[in-house]
């Protein structure tokens, strides 16, 4: 069962969120601010995400000088939108970026490094009709949402595309009392295919205290396999949360077909990637060199953001690219 379905670059954007005393838990990660989508046609991207899902953003620029080091991209401009998904914990942000050549990309959802967000409905019925009207791709094989039966009752889910080719869950499920909300969508969590969960999990926990937890057992499930347009494949999950937070991201290993690896630069529409607030940037940077995770940010160093933020560009094992931010202890304690 995928436990998925039970369930930014630019900080400044949400800086007064972020901006309270790290708790001091050991792990260097304390904190999550957006999963990001780069987008070919910012108003394009948004227009879906509003029609299927009344989803809505605000389009504006992010002239932040720091931006062309931050992705290593000179000369390079930034527009974005957040969207705010009740009950998630983030904040989905998505970019278009200008002024240098751009290569989109699009992954099947089996590939290592594809990345796609689960948005929780309470009614499937309006979003079928938004996709089938618009023509948007569905990747599920039978081109209709599947069946699961939980222990809390029975769950629907299908996988389609956005316009850059963006992977999206919808799941259909019941909301508790709790995480009611006054729009279709409910709740939110973020997924990542991985070629190995091992290495997934050495980087993960290791560098950055996540704790995996699932079946690490291949199975092979029609039901899935139907979901997911991967016939006669096997698949594990695991699933995390995000320390100091309630936002949840699974991690999905598949085998039984071709895999090619996925990743794009930050800039390239259609690339994934997520911003962690940790603590110690230096001392998290200089284990990961160590480990031999790539930089992406200019000259491998620290991008002095604002007065108050540091941050930088990694790569996880698979592809993911991750923006590490962290915020000063004297900006957290001005705030109070």
């Amino acid at each position: 069962m995928r436990t998925a379905l039970l369930l930014a670059v630019a900080p400044l954007v949400a800086l007064a969120q972020t901006s309270g005393p790290a708790p001091d838990t050991g792990v260097p990660t304390v904190g999550i601010l957006n999963y990001i989508h780069a987008v070919n046609d910012l108003d394009k991207t948004l227009a879906f995400y509003d029609e299927v899902f009344g989803l809505k953003g605000e389009p504006r620029p992010f002239p932040n000088p720091g931006v062309p080091a931050l992705t290593d991209s000179p000369g390079v401009s930034l527009k974005l939108a957040v969207l705010r998904l009740p009950n998630a914990g983030f904040g989905f942000e998505l970019t278009q970026f200008s002024g240098l050549p751009r290569h989109p990309g699009v992954p099947k959802h089996t590939d290592p490094g594809a990345a796609l967000i689960a948005l929780r409905v309470k009614d499937m019925t309006p979003v079928l009709a938004a996709i089938h009207k618009r023509k948007d791709q569905i990747i599920t094989t039978s081109q209709a949402p599947v069946t699961i039966k939980t222990p809390n009752g029975e769950i629907h889910s299908m996988l389609v595309r956005d316009p850059d080719g963006y992977v999206v869950e919808v799941v259909e499920s019941k909301p508790t009392a709790e995480m009611n909300a006054p729009t279709n969508v409910f709740g939110a969590s973020m997924g990542l295919t991985v070629a190995d969960m091992d290495a997934t999990e050495k980087f993960w926990h290791g560098l950055l205290g996540f704790n995996l937890k699932g079946n690490r057992e291949f199975a092979g499930n029609p039901v899935i396999q139907d979901l997911t347009g991967a016939p006669h494949s096997t698949n594990r999950e695991m699933v995390a949360t995000v320390p100091g937070t309630k936002a949840t991201i699974a991690f999905y290993e598949y085998k039984g077909m071709e895999r090619k690896p996925f990743h794009l630069r930050v800039t390239d529409p259609g690339a994934p990637a997520v911003a962690l607030r940790v603590t110690d940037i230096e001392g998290l940077l200089a284990r990961m060199r160590s480990a031999g995770v790539h930089v992406i940010s200019k000259d491998g160093r620290l991008v002095q953001f604002s007065p108050a933020i540091r941050n930088i560009f990694v790569v996880d094992p698979d592809g993911l690219n991750i923006e590490l931010f962290e915020v000063s202890q004297a900006a957290s304690a001005a705030k109070q």
